[in-house]
């Protein structure tokens, strides 16, 4: 059994549960929420046994049980987000809620049938990855669906719907960039948002280009921080490790950070390089495939921005895509 867990109260009736991932940042914030006529969730964790262990833990220590739950809210199609969600719906009864746009993104990622273990290799095969890296996406594929199964029966929710959360109201707003569907709840009476991996703090969110999703993730993330850097919050719950306080002033400094990484992305794609040998100069050489594919996919979504707005141009020889300074040399500005 499980020992008590660190959950806090950020809110009055609002709790953080982390939930522990096998993956290096160690713990998803997941929230649940006390309302007069049941508990809401929010982000769930992959599916497997840490997750199932915390979730029982936090019934007991919060005093419900899984017949209180009302919903299942998921931010984003992510694993550590997404991946419990359809053991929870089993033992509670109660839906889950997406953003119209990411539940597509849960079919395109997680049906079996897409074979996106795959595609994945060829993609980063195409953008240098090396071969004994890339022979692992399949087998590494299927690891992450297993976390995430039973898929969900997933209800729909559009941007400008009111949802609850406990007793708060909170707006649905999309703020696309670190998934392509990614939803941030805004309640404006207390001044709350539930920023899921909008916004982070310390670290910054991962903004990778994937096959068949956004062309220009990085563009739209930008764009997002925008929007939501915008709101009068007073307090923004993240989806790992500690709250935002300054809402503004934090958006601000990931637009600056994106600032520096477009222009070492540029300066080290010179005459011509790879996403991979790029990959290795922003970030180092990796030493799982898990921080290797999320290192090329980043470096990718700054290539792509770059190259869509005419500092980079890209060619093709032999199946390997290559990026290259375009004249005349400048340097890019995207922060405010």
């Amino acid at each position: 059994m499980l020992l008590d867990m660190n959950i806090s109260e950020v809110a009055p009736g609002l709790y953080l549960v982390p939930v522990p991932i096998p993956v290096p940042l160690k713990y998803v914030n997941c929230y649940a929420a006390r309302g007069r006529s049941g508990w809401t969730l929010v982000d769930t964790g992959f599916h497997d046994a840490g997750a199932e262990a915390a979730w029982q833990a936090a019934f007991r220590q919060l005093g419900f049980g899984p017949r209180d739950v009302e919903r299942v809210v998921v931010t984003h199609y992510h694993p550590d987000h997404y991946g419990a969600s359809g053991w929870l719906q089993q033992l509670t009864g109660a839906p889950v809620l997406m953003l119209d746009r990411e539940a597509a993104m849960t079919e395109l990622m997680w049906d079996p049938a897409f074979r996106q273990g795959a595609e994945l290799a060829a993609f980063f095969r195409r953008n240098g990855m090396p071969e004994p890296l890339t022979r692992e996406m399949d087998w590494y594929q299927g690891k992450l669906q297993a976390l995430v199964s039973p898929r969900p029966k997933v209800t729909t929710v559009r941007e400008g719907d009111r949802i609850p959360v406990g007793d708060r109201l909170f707006e649905v707003l999309w703020a696309p960039g670190h998934s392509d569907g990614l939803m941030v709840l805004w309640n404006e009476e207390e001044r709350i948002l539930l920023a899921d991996d909008m916004v982070l703090v310390k670290i910054t969110p991962n903004v990778s280009l994937w096959p068949r999703m956004n062309p220009d993730p990085l563009g739209d993330f930008l764009g997002s921080l925008e929007k939501v850097g915008r709101l009068p919050a007073v307090l923004t719950l993240t989806g790992h490790r500690q709250p935002v306080y300054d809402l503004a002033g934090r958006c601000a400094e990931l637009a600056r950070h994106h600032d520096e990484r477009l222009n070492a992305a540029m300066e080290l794609a010179g005459g011509g390089a790879t996403a991979w040998e790029v990959s290795l100069g922003l970030f180092g050489e990796q030493d799982n495939l898990h921080n290797a594919r999320f290192a090329v996919a980043e470096t990718l979504s700054h290539l792509e921005y770059l190259h869509r707005r005419g500092f980079l141009a890209r060619d093709e020889d032999e199946g390997i895509v290559r990026y290259r300074r375009s004249e005349p040399r400048r340097a890019v500005s995207v922060a405010p």
